[in-house]
Formats: C-alpha cells, sequence, structure tokens
C-alpha cells in the first residue's frame, strides 16, 4: 500500500493520530482523493472538515494549499461536510478565516444549513442562522 493510501485510509478511518502523522510524510496531500459514503472526489480536507479535526483542516489549508473551495462528486465543499459533522469551531474557521460562503448549495440545492439540520446539527444550524443570516426556510431543488 503506497503512503498516499495509508494515509486516506487514515482520516477515512477517523484515525487522527495517524492521519496528521502520514500527512506531515505526504508530498502532495491536496492531490489524495478517494470514495468516502458512496460519493467520489473526496479529499483529505472533505474528511478533516467532517470528522472535525480542526488541526488538520488549518494545516491542510495553509500549509499544504488545499483548496478550501473544491467540492466533492455530490458538489459538498468542506465547509458542508463540516457542518454534516456539527463542528461548529471548523465551520468558523472555514467561514471567518478562509471566506467560505455558507450559503452556496451543492449540486442538488442544498446549502450549509439544509446539510447541518438532514444530519441534526443543532448548534450548526444555530451558528449558521444567527451569525450568518442563513435562511431557514430556503429550499433545495426538490
Amino acid at each position: 500500500m503506497s503512503l498516499e493510501d495509508k494515509c486516506w485510509t487514515a482520516f477515512e478511518n477517523r484515525d487522527h493520530r495517524e492521519a496528521v502523522r502520514l500527512l506531515a510524510l505526504v508530498k502532495e496531500p491536496n492531490k489524495i482523493k478517494g470514495s468516502y459514503e458512496g460519493w467520489t472526489n473526496t479529499s483529505l480536507l472533505h474528511l478533516s472538515s467532517r470528522h472535525g479535526w480542526l488541526d488538520a483542516t488549518k494545516n491542510l489549508i495553509t500549509k499544504y494549499y488545499c483548496d478550501q473551495h473544491k467540492r466533492d462528486s455530490g458538489g459538498r465543499t468542506c465547509l458542508q461536510h463540516a457542518a454534516v459533522g456539527n463542528h461548529v469551531d471548523v465551520m468558523r474557521y472555514l467561514i471567518d478565516e478562509c471566506h467560505c460562503d455558507p450559503k452556496v448549495p451543492d449540486k442538488y440545492g442544498n446549502t450549509v444549513l439544509h446539510r447541518a439540520a438532514a444530519n441534526g446539527s443543532l448548534d450548526a444550524m444555530k451558528y449558521l442562522i444567527n451569525h450568518h443570516h442563513c435562511d431557514p426556510i430556503a429550499t433545495n431543488n426538490e
């Protein structure tokens, strides 16, 4: 198994310690992509955001130049992945410091607020509505 595959597996399996260790050894982590929960083109940044790993998320963006606006095959960004996981600290970093737009929809018209609500992420929903004025009655494509 290649170093890149080992790194992907550590991220996929939520093994934070191993993921961070391997991340430092990989030459181009921004090129590592895989399939996660049926979606392809999922990046390490998507997974670190989804798992709530603020340290890894920051490193992937600032040290390894991963694009915080890249989308997986479902059109979801790392911000949407953070909302699914109810990780408000990661969401706050992505919105406030990385200028991710919480109102940008995925390919199905779901916003970050839709993703948070669909996964019962109450803290994320409150944050999006109270601090970023996301519309709680916005509709998606369905």
